[in-house]
């Protein structure tokens, strides 16, 4: 028994080599022709991405910022395919103040040759636009703290005393002044000048920060 095994593996090692690699070259090569032309689908969730915004608007709100593609293709190309090689850009040239509705069709994806787009959800855009204003508004100054008690402030100048705000048109119209930062003044006893930055809550301010000169005396 253990001498017709022996020369069962011998003969399987040593006879018809070449029809044998032969074999293996074909298994192989059939193998990556399956491979190569089996189709396969993948689900990838892609940010959508803003081109276009009209230089006298802002973009407050996109909704839904990413979207559901399902992709199909070849497997090889599929299995490398990562979320950066998909492109949903929205052109925003023509949008205004408000809400728009944009509609998505799944040619409209941008993917790599060879791969196809099968389904896009939701297919709906809706983004929200506003105006971009400039306000002149005026600059309060805001303190913490108190002087040494034998001291009190006597005079505040703000240079400049106004400033232009840059924003959304529906915030600004709520808005009539923007303040410093708080300036301290706690156990102070000369008068000083100090440049201070501006609370502007988002907005552009120009300038962003202000000269305030504060003037102290003894009681």
């Amino acid at each position: 028994m253990r001498e017709r095994l022996k020369n069962f593996l011998k003969s399987l090692l040593t006879e018809n080599i070449p029809l044998k690699l032969l074999s293996l070259l074909v298994a192989v090569f059939l193998w990556a022709f399956v491979k190569g032309t089996s189709y396969t689908e993948l689900t990838f969730f892609v940010p959508v991405k803003i081109t276009g915004l009209p230089l006298n608007l802002l973009l407050m709100d996109v909704e839904p910022q990413r979207l559901m593609v399902k992709v199909k293709g070849p497997v090889h190309k599929v299995d490398r395919l990562k979320t950066e090689d998909i492109g949903i850009f929205l052109d925003l040239k023509g949008a205004h103040p408000g809400i728009n509705t944009f509609l998505l069709r799944p040619e409209e994806v941008k993917v790599p040759p060879g791969i196809e787009v099968a389904g896009l959800s939701p297919s709906e855009l809706r983004v929200r636009l506003s105006e971009l204003v400039k306000k002149a508004v005026s600059v309060k100054v805001q303190f913490k703290g108190l002087p040494s008690p034998s001291y009190e402030v006597v005079s505040v100048r703000v240079n400049p005393p106004k400033v232009y705000l840059s924003g959304p048109k529906e915030v600004l119209e709520r808005i009539d002044h923007v303040t410093t930062e708080p300036i301290d003044l706690e156990g102070l006893k000369e008068s000083f000048s100090l440049e201070v930055p501006l609370t502007v809550n988002g907005l552009e301010a120009e300038p962003s920060r202000v000269t305030v000169q504060v003037e102290l005396r003894r009681r």
